[in-house]
């Protein structure tokens, strides 16, 4: 679940959000490095420069560990750019983690988070990668109960991707051009989370405040969920688009019946994994 409320005095946005890690991902190699950091990576189209929050982890690290550390950095780039699955805000957490273990430790994973807040409002999520509330900005997380996270832990879901991506920042602008019917009071989604946390059924708890706003400009994302909802699929617009999922339950479509429906309607360069919960 994905709520926004509206922007807030230092510009950046208020959100409810129910957030899941998954058993898929990117993977990321580091090594110690002498005097420069290095990123390499499997996919061409990923910047390599400083602008990469990868190479922005690890400058932040290093500037609040007060002494030169450098590192190399080997990126196999799996979660496709512009899906909404937070792989970039993934890389940075991880690589954070990562130079924290090669250091021996120096900093708890308490710290990694505020140094992951000051990279971007989701990237405090994976330092932990539990299932969790996500308020504020982003970048205040609160772990659900083990009862409930382990209930969660498994739940199989697909993922398809068309072959455009979307700007996150296009999709807030978006968003916000609707002000204030786009934006959903916070009340409403806390509702919606407690009631989840109060049925278990996670099909109840799918909203995300992007669809609509991004669904208006990219017809075929909103055609196309609309179709696997009159056939009973639970599914949803992943972050700011432009990745979906879908729930597979025990009763519902089948992987392969839903990715037949989704690559008649988006062609054979659809994006597709089937994963779970972890």
């Amino acid at each position: 679940m994905l709520s926004v409320h509206g922007r807030r005095g230092d510009g950046f946005h208020a959100l409810t959000s129910l957030v899941v890690a998954l058993e898929f991902g990117d993977t990321l190699t580091i090594r110690p490095s002498d005097s420069v950091d290095v990123l390499r990576c499997s996919d061409a189209a990923v910047p390599l420069g400083p602008e990469n929050l990868v190479l922005k982890a690890a400058a932040a690290l290093r500037a609040r560990l007060g002494r030169e550390v450098f590192f190399e950095f080997d990126l196999d780039k799996r979660i496709p750019m512009g899906a909404g699955l937070g792989g970039g805000s993934g890389n940075a957490a991880v690589a954070l983690r990562g130079m924290n273990q090669l250091l021996g430790e120096p900093f708890t994973n308490e710290v990694l988070c505020e140094i992951a807040a000051e990279l971007g409002s989701d990237c405090p999520f994976f330092i932990e990668g539990d299932p969790a509330w996500m308020r504020g900005r982003g970048e205040v997380i609160e772990p659900l109960e083990a009862e409930l996270a382990e209930r969660l832990r498994g739940t199989r879901l697909v993922l398809f991707r068309p072959d455009f991506g979307v700007e996150t920042a296009w999709a807030y602008r978006r968003l916000a051009a609707g002000a204030p019917e786009g934006y959903e009071a916070e009340a409403a989604g806390v509702a919606r989370v407690e009631h989840f946390i109060e049925t278990g059924e996670l099909g109840d708890v799918l909203y995300n405040s992007f669809e609509a706003p991004v669904g208006d400009k990219y017809l075929a994302i909103s055609t196309l969920l609309a179709h696997l909802r009159e056939q009973g699929v639970a599914c949803l617009m992943s972050g700011s688009g432009s990745c979906c999922f879908a729930l597979l339950e025990k009763d519902g479509l089948s992987s392969e019946q839903i990715e037949g429906i989704v690559r008649d309607a988006w062609g054979e360069a659809v994006f597709w994994v089937e994963t779970s919960l972890r």
